[in-house]
C-alpha cells in the first residue's frame, strides 16, 4: 500500500496541474493566443534558465558518465527502429507510417518528464536529466526529421548542415553549452544573476504543464484507431518495461534507472504533431497518438513507480 501511494503522490501533482490547464482552456481562462505566448516563454527562456543553472551549478564532469549516455542514446535509437518497424507492420497507409512511428518513440520529457523525476526521486536538481536533455533531446530532433523526411510527399531530404544546425540552435543546447565554462573552471554566479535566473527558471514547469494540458484535444481519435493504441501502448508501455529492464541488467544506479523510465514512459511530445504536420505526415494520426499515451499514461506512470518499487528497484 505504502509503494502505491506514493507511486500516485509522484504523478498525481504534474496531470493535476495538466489538468487545471485543460479546465481553464475550456472555460476560455487561456486563449490560444496566451498558450502560444507561454509555449515560447517556456522554450527560449525558462527552460533554457533552469537548464543553465543546472549544468553551471554542477561539477560536469562528475554527471557526465559515458556509459549511461551510451545506454540513452543506443536505448533511443533501438526504440526509434523498433517504432519504425512496428509502424510497417502494421500501418498499410505508407503515408500514416511516418506518423505513427514519430509518436510511438518520441517523448514528452523536457515539459512533462523533468518535473516527474524530480517528485520520483524527491529532488530540485537531477543529474542524469541533464543528460537527457543534452543528448537524447537532439537526437529526437535528428532521428524525428530523418524519418518524416523519408515519408515527406514532397521528397526533401535535408542536408547534413541543415540537421547539425537545428540541433544546435536548440534554446536547451544553447543552455548547456553556456553553462558548461562555469562547470568546467566553477566559476561561481553573481547572486543576482543567479537568483534572477532561477526565477525564471522556476516558471518552468507550472507553466509548461497548464500549457501541455490546455493543448488536449479530446476530438483527437478520428479513424485508424487501431494504429493509434498501438503507437501509444509501444510508448507508454513497450518501451519503458524493454529499456529499463535493460539499465536494471547492467547496474545502473536509481537515480539513471528513474530517469530511464521516465524518460521512455511520459507520453507523446506534443511537438510531436507540429513536426510531423509542418513534414507533410498525417496529422489526424499523430494527434490521437498523443491523446492515446496520455490516457494511458495516466495509468503506465503510476502502475510503472509501483512495480519498480515493488521490485526494490527504486
Amino acid at each position: 500500500m505504502e509503494n502505491l501511494v506514493f507511486s500516485v503522490n509522484a504523478v498525481l501533482p504534474v496531470f493535476l496541474v495538466m489538468l487545471l490547464g485543460y479546465i481553464l482552456r475550456r472555460r476560455e481562462v487561456l486563449t490560444q493566443s496566451f498558450i502560444d505566448v507561454a509555449v515560447t516563454l517556456v522554450f527560449y527562456v525558462s527552460l533554457p534558465a533552469k537548464m543553465f543553472l543546472d549544468v553551471a551549478e554542477s561539477d560536469f564532469f562528475a554527471i557526465l558518465d559515458g556509459r549511461y549516455v551510451l545506454f540513452l542514446v543506443c536505448a533511443t535509437a533501438a526504440s526509434f527502429a523498433a517504432a519504425w518497424a512496428l509502424g510497417v507492420a502494421l500501418v498499410r497507409d505508407k503515408g500514416k507510417i511516418g506518423a505513427f512511428a514519430h509518436c510511438a518513440f518520441r517523448g514528452n520529457f523536457v515539459y512533462i518528464g523533468l518535473p516527474l523525476v524530480q517528485n520520483l526521486l524527491q529532488a530540485e536538481a537531477v543529474p542524469s536529466t541533464v543528460l537527457v536533455v543534452t543528448f537524447v533531446v537532439p537526437l529526437y530532433n535528428v532521428l524525428s526529421v530523418l524519418l518524416l523526411s523519408w515519408y515527406d510527399p514532397s521528397g526533401t531530404r535535408p542536408s547534413p548542415r541543415a540537421l547539425a544546425w537545428q540541433v544546435l540552435k536548440n534554446p536547451m543546447i544553447l543552455a548547456v553549452l553556456a553553462a558548461l565554462p562555469f562547470s568546467f573552471l566553477r566559476l561561481h554566479i553573481p547572486y543576482a544573476a543567479e537568483k534572477a535566473v532561477g526565477y525564471l527558471g522556476s516558471l518552468a514547469t507550472p507553466l509548461a504543464l497548464l500549457f501541455v494540458g490546455a493543448s488536449i484535444n479530446l476530438h483527437g481519435f478520428g479513424r485508424d484507431r487501431l494504429g493509434i493504441l498501438a503507437a501509444a501502448l509501444f510508448k507508454t508501455a513497450a518501451q519503458p518495461l524493454v529499456c529499463v529492464a535493460a539499465a536494471v541488467w547492467l547496474g545502473f544506479n536509481t537515480e539513471q534507472i528513474a530517469t530511464v523510465f521516465v524518460t521512455m514512459a511520459v507520453p507523446t511530445a506534443l511537438n510531436a504533431y507540429i513536426m510531423t504536420k509542418k513534414m507533410g505526415g498525417d496529422g489526424e494520426m499523430c494527434a490521437g497518438v498523443i491523446l492515446a499515451s496520455m490516457l494511458l499514461s495516466v495509468i503506465t506512470l503510476p502502475g510503472g513507480i509501483w512495480l519498480l518499487r515493488t521490485l526494490a528497484i527504486l
